[in-house]
């Protein structure tokens, strides 16, 4: 079975179409995926500072949203901005939450999580910062939401989410989405569907990267 490790965030674009993509080819190969938190935002007051107020917040993140044309080509960010109430969102909240679902469900538990509070962001334009949006996202998949609202809160949540990123920090990791295979190997950036086939079809027939090129995360790019 192959090990992928995914380190991401909720509100990274880019993270939003390796996921979809990564779901579509992982039933075809006996996969274990496993999932680590990656703060693009780390703080409210970075964003303020950047953003300091309501509009120039807006903006900022329908520059963000733009990004998924690139894959996207009807995808229209204006739209999602107008009929969300984004404010300032940044990445603590919704990986804690992301955690409080892995802690009752297990790494599909988070992915399924994940992957909701991406679509209510890029999507719907709703502010996955903001407890009742993240709790109201818990009960539509059936989560025990006083239990999800008492580990979204707690402290070894932010404790496990924090850990992720040092982890990452010290693999080398300084943009998200980043995929270790095997604790190994690394797939930077956004990967087509075709190309995660074709890593996963090398390493699981030879135990490592043979037709495919991918340097091994300790390895410095040329």
């Amino acid at each position: 079975m192959l090990k992928v490790t995914f380190f991401h965030d909720v509100i990274c674009p880019f993270c939003y179409v390796t996921s979809k993509r990564l779901r579509r080819v992982v039933p075809e190969f006996k996969v274990e995926v496993v999932h680590k938190s990656f703060s693009i935002i780390s703080s409210l007051e970075d964003l303020k500072f950047v953003a300091p107020d309501e509009e120039s917040v807006r903006e900022f993140f329908k520059s963000e949203f733009s990004i998924l044309k690139r894959f996207m080509p009807d995808y229209e960010e204006g739209k999602v901005i107008s009929k969300g109430n984004l404010g300032y969102v940044w990445s603590m909240p919704p990986l804690m939450a992301c955690k409080a679902a892995e802690f009752q469900r297990g790494s599909e538990g988070y992915w399924e999580y994940f992957d909701r509070a991406q679509d209510a962001f890029f999507l719907e334009g709703q502010n996955v910062a903001d407890e009742e949006v993240l709790l109201s996202i818990a009960k539509s998949l059936n989560f025990d939401v006083e239990r999800f609202r008492e580990d979204m809160g707690a402290k070894k949540t932010k404790l496990a989410v924090i850990s992720d990123e040092e982890e990452a920090r010290a693999m080398g990791i300084r943009g998200v989405p980043a995929l270790i295979i095997n604790d190994q190997w690394i797939v930077r950036g956004v990967p087509t569907e075709e190309k995660l086939r074709d890593v996963f079809s090398d390493i699981e027939a030879h135990g490592e990267p043979r037709k495919v090129r991918l340097k091994a995360y300790w390895e410095k790019d040329d």
